[in-house]
């Protein structure tokens, strides 16, 4: 395995590795080709896997890390993860796949939160939503986040899918939820056993379709659906207010403004309710 220089040696108890060997085996038994790698530490995952894209050393693997030391979410902020003494309580991980370069990607992010929404009700998590364009909430307090990047290769566009998936409640983090707290005793390889099959079978239907098969499911399980929202821009300032309606089949959110409906990319803008 050849991993970035940012990633740290593999000592890992043996039975994490053992359990990425087994998912591997049962992901080519189910005809999935995704090699599964676990490291201890590393700085990113996602980082680490679009190292090897750009040096054109891409394939499609997954890249399970117990920590990470410099972890990010969308817009470059920083995803807190649990310190090594809170071992095994967070799922980190980062899967690469290459999509034909004309593949829309708007959706992407919109459609891993659905497969990653159905592997946790497998689990028995009944009450996720999904928040425009890329967290899983538990009522109003983050569950899970996806970071999708994108990195071109001779062969092929490659996408990232970085996940971070709370197992366990963070610490000194009150807005941040957890699947202990919602009852379901679940570690990070049973997730993954669950979310795989569905991603990488979900991620060859994206190839082919784009967004549109998993639009009325995201919307369904839309968690400000009929809300009063506001779209902030990059420097934080508010751009638009209005309702927010529901996401077409390109991944776009559409609002219910004063001036009438108004439709949203996802770019460099988050979404936050209203304040009154």
């Amino acid at each position: 395995m050849n991993l970035a220089a940012s990633a740290a040696p593999c000592d890992a108890p043996s039975e994490d590795t053992a359990a990425a060997a087994a998912l591997q085996g049962a992901l080519e038994a189910a005809g999935h080709g995704c090699a599964v790698h676990w490291l201890a530490e590393t700085g990113s995952t996602n980082s680490d896997l679009l190292a090897q894209v750009r040096a054109g050393r891409g394939t499609v693997q997954c890249l399970v890390a117990g920590h990470q030391s410099a972890g990010r979410g969308r817009r470059s902020r920083n995803w807190h993860d649990q310190a090594p003494d809170g071992a095994g309580a967070a799922l980190l991980c980062s899967t690469s796949w290459p999509l034909p370069r004309g593949c829309e990607l708007a959706g992407l992010s919109l459609a891993v939160g659905v497969w990653l929404a159905q592997a946790l009700r497998a689990l028995g998590l009944r009450h996720a939503a999904l928040k425009w364009p890329n967290d899983l909430l538990l009522g109003s307090r983050k569950l899970a986040g996806i970071l999708v990047e994108v990195a071109d290769a001779p062969d092929a566009r490659w996408a990232v899918i970085g996940i971070g998936l709370n197992l366990r409640a963070p610490q000194g983090l009150a807005q941040a939820a957890s699947l202990e707290q919602a009852g379901v005793a679940a570690g990070r390889w049973q997730v993954l056993g669950a979310l795989l099959p569905r991603l990488l079978s979900g991620l060859q239907g994206f190839a082919q379709r784009g967004f549109a098969p998993w639009m009325d499911e995201w919307n369904s399980l839309h968690a400000w659906a009929g809300a009063p929202v506001q779209v902030l821009g990059e420097d934080g300032v508010p751009r638009l207010r209005g309702e927010a309606l529901g996401v077409d089949e390109h991944g776009f959110l559409w609002l219910r403004t004063a001036q009438g409906r108004e439709r949203v990319a996802s770019g460099d803008v988050s979404l936050r309710m209203q304040q009154d």
